[in-house]
């Protein structure tokens, strides 16, 4: 029996390490926690001798069961033991991979200086409901949902961003027609993702490459820019205010993030925050250390730290685009002449 009893505070240290995980304030709790891991004696696998039990005890109870003139309840022990073996080897391997990625996200998430929300996910989505309609996706309103949220402050050369990442799962339905000649509802399930960024420097316009099938506010804006135009549609409730936005340089940054990212949007909502959404799901990707079951391994490459290789050359490109719009003018230093043309000095 000392196999159950190994086993059970194996998944009691895996319990009180995630927990440890969960509130941890610091690369250095990540280690103590894998120091933890390492000392616990004959290491990190499990006998699985508790589900070979159970299955053996399911067999015994089908054989049980053949020998006797009618099955009875033989068979539905059977299946209730068959089915308390696969949940027990599963929850012992679940363990070990799900704290592994919450000490790989923690890490993540501490070596880029990003947080999570205290707020509930749908108390989320109804606030960026509520400013900006590329969250206003999907025909099934009740099932949209967003699955995930950080935020964080990107320090530029020139600007300090507040920053939240969002990623939204919506719903669309659709009516086929089966075999038999009747119709079945399909539900198809779409991801969006999103990055939304302090910037009070443009207002109540919309680039979009993505169509969206609601209502929009304000009124197309045609540059001068003919592939500019094949891309995207620019709205604003003023033209001016438009035409001011759509200068030569910005319309290059827009047509660059573009060929970077699928079904790109941007939207300034009147508050004065940009949300940038599109299609891939690789920009908040990351390298994976690996399984606790190499322990020497997944330490050493979080001690290396995680990197976000696609997050921060995009909120680079956001500063570049707030660079465009702050107002700040670069004027060159020009040195003062006597009235001689002589070059005057500083005393």
């Amino acid at each position: 029996m000392l196999f159950f009893l190994r086993d059970q505070a194996l998944v009691r240290l895996l319990s009180d390490c995630l927990m440890r995980v969960i509130n941890a304030q610091s690369k250095a709790d990540l280690l103590e926690v894998l120091d933890r891991l390492e000392i616990f004696p004959g290491g990190l696998e499990f006998d699985h001798m508790q589900s070979i039990t159970l299955l053996v005890l399911a067999f015994a109870a089908l054989a049980a069961g053949l020998l006797m003139d009618g099955m009875g309840g033989m068979f539905w022990v059977f299946v209730a033991l068959c089915f308390f073996s696969y949940r027990v080897s599963k929850g012992v391997s679940g363990a070990l991979t799900d704290l592994a990625a919450s000490i790989t996200r923690k890490c993540m998430m501490l070596g880029n200086d990003l947080s999570e929300f205290d707020s509930s996910a749908d108390w989320r989505l109804k606030r960026l409901d509520n400013e900006f309609t590329d969250y206003q996706r999907g025909s099934e309103i009740e099932q949209r949902r967003i699955l995930d949220s950080l935020q964080g402050v990107y320090r530029g050369e020139r600007h300090s961003l507040a920053f939240e990442y969002h990623h939204l799962r919506y719903v669309i339905s659709s009516r086929e027609r089966e075999a038999s000649g009747g119709f079945r509802t399909v539900y198809t399930n779409y991801h969006r993702y999103s990055l939304v960024v302090d910037f009070p420097w443009v207002r109540e316009i919309a680039v979009r490459s993505s169509p969206l099938e609601i209502p929009l506010s304000g009124q197309p804006f045609k540059t001068d820019r003919d592939d500019f135009n094949q891309t995207f549609v620019l709205r604003g409730i003023d033209p001016a205010c438009c035409e001011r936005f759509a200068t030569p340089a910005t319309l290059d940054l827009l047509m660059e993030l573009s060929r970077q990212l699928n079904g790109v949007n941007l939207e300034f909502s009147s508050q004065g925050r940009l949300c940038l959404s599109f299609n891939n799901e690789d920009i908040m990707a990351y390298a994976d250390p690996g399984l606790l079951s190499d322990l020497a391994v997944f330490r050493e490459r979080i001690e290396a730290g995680i990197e976000l290789p696609k997050l921060y050359p995009l909120l680079a490109q956001i500063e570049r685009l707030a660079q465009q719009h702050d107002g700040h003018v670069v004027t060159a230093v020009v040195p003062q002449t006597s009235e001689s043309g002589e070059l005057s000095k500083e005393e």
